[in-house]
């Protein structure tokens, strides 16, 4: 009937309901409720589709261990299609994925952290991949190398370990590290600089290059390969901004990482070097070019070893 009360005055007021199991208003459809939810929640374990379920999914394929690989076992330097860690010599931490957390704007793109979980796994193990310009960019001025090792100087991009996009919520396309320069809608969460993320994208957006830590060595050094173990700089080619770890905090689901920026944090001139004097450490090599947030190493298996 239109005129059955369905809902008690302090019901309607917002007070707290009755249990079912005192018959007053509405108690015969709040027990079918209940009992609905509780076979869609059934049903929803045994199927895998809770929310706990599949962040626990989440969190195996990202964290799963694997192997670090080489193309040339014994050898000394970076080869193409190593699978590898890049380590920052300013935090200890290496560069890491977290799949899970995507930019509302385009789910293709994934945050980029720096984790101190160093054991090699599918979240913060990557591969060099050449670039292959399309025909809109120009490639006068682009190097060309035919070696098997990464070279300095040589164009490339950084794809993440496939292992880590095992999950049905995650696209199946490769991903690369990605930049682009500061805007009202692209910056990184905490320093605000510039963002670095993870994307189908193959363009020049995606494209790096593997430089010496100090500028005079760079046009010297061009066309040498580049030594597993060796602290480099990764240059954004776009932006010409130097990929950087500040050692800033920023939280997610793995806990408590480091932003992940470009940011070329040498421009500040004794800053870095008056920084580590405090601290009771003085390093020569940060004294004059970049500074130690912008300086990584190759993590290989010929290293690890």
């Amino acid at each position: 009937s239109s005129n059955m009360q369905y809902y008690t005055r302090q019901q309607l007021q917002g007070s707290a309901k009755y249990s079912p199991q005192t018959h007053v208003g509405n108690w015969n459809e709040d027990k079918m409720i209940q009992e609905v939810k509780l076979r869609e929640f059934i049903a929803r374990k045994e199927s895998g589709a809770l929310s706990s379920d599949q962040h626990a999914v989440r969190m195996r394929a990202a964290l799963q261990s694997v192997p670090l690989t080489t193309v040339k076992p014994g050898g000394e330097h970076v080869y193409l299609g190593d699978v590898f860690q890049l380590l920052s010599c300013e935090t200890n931490a290496v560069i890491s994925a977290n799949l899970a957390d995507k930019d509302p704007r385009d789910p293709e793109s994934h945050s980029v952290t720096c984790s101190q979980i160093a054991q090699p796994c599918a979240r913060n193990t990557f591969s060099l991949v050449k670039y292959t310009p399309d025909q809109s960019h120009n490639t006068t001025f682009m190097s060309n190398f035919d070696k098997e090792e990464l070279c300095y100087g040589q164009t490339v991009l950084i794809q993440i370990n496939p292992v880590a996009q095992e999950h049905f919520d995650i696209t199946q396309k490769p991903l690369f590290l990605t930049s682009s320069i500061v805007d009202t809608n692209h910056f990184s969460k905490v320093t605000n600089n510039q963002e670095v993320r993870l994307t189908p994208s193959t363009g020049y957006a995606s494209a790096w290059k593997v430089v010496p830590l100090r500028a005079i060595h760079r046009e010297v050094a061009e066309g040498e390969p580049v030594a597993a173990g060796a602290a480099v700089a990764l240059k954004h080619c776009a932006t010409n901004a130097d990929l950087c770890c500040l050692g800033v905090n920023q939280k997610n689901d793995f806990g408590t990482e480091f932003e992940m920026c470009c940011y070329t944090a040498g421009s500040s001139g004794k800053r870095w070097k008056l920084h580590k004097e405090v601290l009771g450490k003085h390093d020569a090599q940060y004294d004059v070019e970049g500074g130690s947030p912008n300086h990584f190493v190759f993590i290989t298996r010929n290293i690890a070893q």
